[in-house]
């Protein structure tokens, strides 16, 4: 019961946030261009903010064997589900413009902010350690093979770069700080933790007004497609459980392996709709499908809790 309150207390906040930017978006008080002027700050400026002060956390030779089982477990269900992504998306024969979301929908959660939120409820700041460790190679595929994935048919000459991008560079940054011991003055750090908050709030906002956005037809349209709800079922149940679950019969803490599962069963990454926006993507299909992901995954994601801590 504690787990579902707690999922349920972190969506609704969502729920909140999204109502509100499609409001503002249907009633005119935020115009159009909105969606660009959104998309661009949070790709160049909050979300680098987000990923550096996440990583700013001091690393513990205590918890070495913990740091290689997490990031051991974040590679294998990266790995797994990106090679499942490209090859249903070929089998079903997708076109560029949906295929670069299906894939990024399936692998990308909202691990930063709905999955750090509830392992810090769940485990408390030990919890907390081993969830930033585990998101340091989503850290690295999200702004590499995200964008890589929404360019695949375009141009050399029109790609945008994948090494000098300001989440790439936030992230290495952040490794820096994570492995090193130093750290940001204060004074920096809480600028930045500042503006890497505003994330969140932000990306909900842009979604309420990607989705305002949508004609009551297509939305209907979205909500009974087959894929949209074979998206929201494999990426909040049924790859996390079947990928997981062999790990159920070994020796690995439950703690280390709960945390794993949690987070990569949390509801497709908000930034997918933001690369879709600014990459030429299927920006509707995505932000339906992240919105509705959110709203499942109240009952998903304690029920997932609830299956594994049956099986320990």
């Amino acid at each position: 019961m504690d787990t579902f309150l707690a999922v349920f207390r972190e969506m609704s906040m969502l729920y909140i946030i999204f109502a509100a930017g499609w409001v503002a978006m249907k009633t005119g008080i935020l115009p159009e261009t909105s969606r660009g002027v959104f998309t661009r700050l949070l790709l160049y400026v909050t979300l680098p903010c987000l990923i550096v002060t996440s990583l700013h956390v001091p690393f513990e030779m205590d918890r070495s064997l913990g740091v290689f089982t997490l990031l051991m477990l974040s590679a294998y269900f990266l790995i797994s589900t990106a090679f499942i992504g490209k090859w249903t998306a070929r089998w079903l024969k997708l076109p560029q413009e949906r295929s670069g979301v299906y894939e990024n929908l399936l692998l990308f959660g909202n691990q930063g902010y709905i999955g750090v939120a509830l392992v810090l409820q769940l485990f408390g700041q030990n919890g907390l350690f081993f969830a930033m460790v585990f998101n340091m190679l989503y850290f690295i595929m999200i702004w590499t093979y995200g964008i890589a994935v929404m360019q695949r048919e375009k141009p050399h000459t029109e790609r945008v770069s994948l090494w000098v991008n300001p989440g790439f560079i936030a992230t290495t940054i952040g490794f820096v700080f994570f492995f090193l011991p130093m750290s940001l003055p204060q004074t920096l750090f809480g600028a930045l933790e500042s503006i890497g908050e505003m994330t969140i709030p932000l990306s909900m906002l842009l979604i309420g007004c990607l989705i305002a956005a949508v004609r009551l037809h297509d939305l209907k349209r979205f909500l009974c497609s087959p894929l949209l709800w074979s998206v929201v079922s494999a990426r909040l149940f049924i790859l996390p459980f079947f990928l997981f679950l062999p790990f159920v019969f070994t020796t690995i803490p439950f703690e280390w392996l709960v945390i794993a599962v949690l987070i990569s069963a949390t509801p497709s990454a908000p930034t997918v709709s933001l690369y879709a926006d600014n990459y030429g993507g299927d920006t509707a299909f995505a932000s339906v499908s992240v919105f509705v992901s959110t709203l499942v995954a109240v009952v998903t994601l304690p029920l997932l809790f609830g299956i594994f801590h049956a099986f320990h």
